[in-house]
């Protein structure tokens, strides 16, 4: 499966790996689309979302660039795409994240998206 990111005219693509995280997957494909607005934490794009999972499923504390995450806590879809604040030589989240997929198309894009973009996440 493939999600489509649309942030006004930016599109990023992902393709979703659902034998990593079947569950986190499921949950996100029962809320599509999801309308929200962006935060920036550095080079990682989060923003809040209606999906309710609350069960660690490959959960990481490092992630790699153009990966796509869901933050527990803060019910948040992440993207990352550099490192954020707390990274050292490694990409590291805020606490760890379900890893379910990575950008295939439009990583260098989101450098140009800022905090208060609104963004919507549907199937492509």
């Amino acid at each position: 499966m493939r999600l489509k990111f649309i942030f006004g005219t930016c599109e990023v693509i992902a393709e979703l790996d659902e034998n990593k995280a079947p569950m986190t997957v499921d949950a996100i494909r029962k809320c599509l689309p999801i309308k929200s607005v962006v935060n920036r934490w550095g080079d990682e794009i989060y923003f809040e979302t209606p999906v309710k999972i609350t069960t660690d499923e490959n959960s990481k504390d490092v992630v790699e660039e153009g990966d796509v995450a869901f933050w527990i806590p803060g019910k948040a879809i992440c993207i990352f795409f550099g490192k954020t604040p707390i990274s050292d030589e490694k990409i590291r989240p805020a606490s760890a994240v379900n890893v379910f997929g990575r950008i295939k198309e439009g990583l260098g894009l989101l450098k140009e998206i800022k905090s208060g973009t609104k963004v919507i996440v549907q199937i492509d």
